[in-house]
């Protein structure tokens, strides 16, 4: 989670308290103004309510701005679960040439076929990504240069006698 949302929401959080406690400063204030003994001062009433109101105003903007900031905090956490719950599907696998790749466990294929994915997209970028391909070595499905040795299955050898010549030795 980036500790920048998080640090924002909360300095929100302050403002907005500060706004309120402003607030109810000015309201202690009119109360003072209509609770004492002397003539209301009309002018100072109407200017203590107008600064109630932009006070108020002011508030109730940063509270709405830090329902939307809590809202998004409450997205991104919901998507670090649901990535974290996708990724505990997976164990490390070493293959044959020792390449490592994260493969489904068995007990958490619910229907799907037992595959592979690829380590770096998905602890680099939290994307899950197959590894596809047939034979000995295997790429990833987002990033070509992703790629990863399964077998070193040695080749047929031809009827040919072999011969340790090279036509490009001069």
């Amino acid at each position: 989670m980036d500790i920048g949302s998080i640090t924002s929401a909360l300095a929100l959080a302050t403002t907005a308290m500060g706004a309120t406690g402003q607030a109810v400063t000015t309201v202690e204030s009119i109360k003072k103004l209509f609770a004492s003994d002397k003539k209301s001062d009309n002018s100072e009433a109407q200017a203590l309510l107008n600064t109630l109101a932009s006070q108020l105003t002011a508030a109730n903007m940063m509270n709405v701005q830090l329902s939307e900031a809590i809202k998004a905090l409450s997205r991104e956490l919901k998507q670090q679960d649901d990535f974290e719950n996708e990724k505990a599907r997976y164990e490390l696998f070493q293959t044959g040439q020792n390449d490592i790749v994260f493969k489904l466990k068995q007990d958490e294929a619910k229907g799907q076929p037992i595959h592979f994915i690829c380590p770096v997209c998905l602890n680099r970028n939290k994307l899950v990504s197959f590894i596809t391909g047939e034979g000995d070595y295997k790429i990833c499905q987002t990033d070509s240069t992703h790629t990863f040795s399964f077998q070193d299955t040695l080749r047929r050898q031809s009827g040919r006698a072999q011969t340790d010549f090279n036509p490009f030795d001069y």
